[in-house]
């Protein structure tokens, strides 16, 4: 199985003072999933939902392109296909 590399950011996020606020609604499931994303990686909640925009915004491309995204294990063998809605 063909497989593109898709590797997520480390470090810390940083947040920038100059922006646009935007305000949304979550489920109870997902705020509390945030909160311990937030929590477990050490960033905030503004912060995790910038990265998760950042991934998404990684794996749509690669899926316009015609490449597929696959999980691997260290070794490299496939774990599982992640397919996103179009």
């Amino acid at each position: 199985m063909p497989t593109a590399t898709l590797t997520a950011p480390s470090g810390p996020v940083t947040s920038s003072a100059a922006g646009k606020r935007v305000n949304f609604i979550l489920s109870e499931k997902s705020h509390s999933d945030l909160a311990a994303l937030a929590e477990s990686t050490h960033r905030s909640m503004t912060d995790v939902v910038r990265l998760g925009l950042g991934l998404v915004k990684i794996a749509l491309e690669a899926s316009k392109n015609g490449n597929r995204l696959v999980v691997t294990s260290a070794d490299g063998q496939p774990l599982k296909e992640i397919v996103l809605p179009d």
